[in-house]
């Protein structure tokens, strides 16, 4: 019983310790990507929302066109890296999906936009997964660069 008592404690205190450098990584990581925003926030051509959602309209698509609303399904290309240039979607096929299921940025951004436009954007962590992600690819507290093609899009 005393061995079996001791080796939980010691499988305890190893999980606990493994735990506290998971932590550790991710306080680094997340004080790496808000000083990475601060950087880059005012970029050339950059506008900081009242969210602190960082874009650059390059081209704000055809005037007559379409404007997706929250409720559209939005036909894009787009790539997404994190701060060190590590891409964790790049979708070079147009691809149709819902502007509500996207992250709080893409829900920001697309309104401002007509169809045919090209934005680039610095995604803050709070607009984005901030402390967790459904992708394995994006730690927590990550800001998001993404390139983004809209191409079309349904109200």
């Amino acid at each position: 019983m005393k061995r079996i008592s001791i080796g939980l404690f010691l499988s305890f205190l190893l999980l606990l310790i493994f735990s506290a450098c998971q932590e550790n990584v991710y306080v680094d990581w997340k004080l790496a990507n808000e000083k990475w925003f601060e950087t880059h926030k005012n970029d050339p051509g950059f506008v900081i929302s009242s969210t602190g959602l960082s874009y650059n309209i390059i081209y704000g698509g055809y005037p007559l066109s379409r404007q997706p609303n929250a409720g559209s399904s939005v036909y894009c290309t787009y790539k997404g890296s994190l701060i060190d240039g590590s891409v964790f979607d790049n979708q070079s096929t147009a691809t149709w999906f819902g502007l509500s299921t996207t992250i709080k940025g893409w829900q920001e951004i697309m309104p401002k936009l007509h169809n045919g436009a090209h934005v680039k954007l610095y995604i803050p962590a709070k607009l984005a997964y901030d402390t967790t992600s459904t992708n394995a690819l994006i730690p927590p507290h990550s800001v998001l660069v993404f390139d983004i093609n809209l191409i079309d899009s349904y109200n």
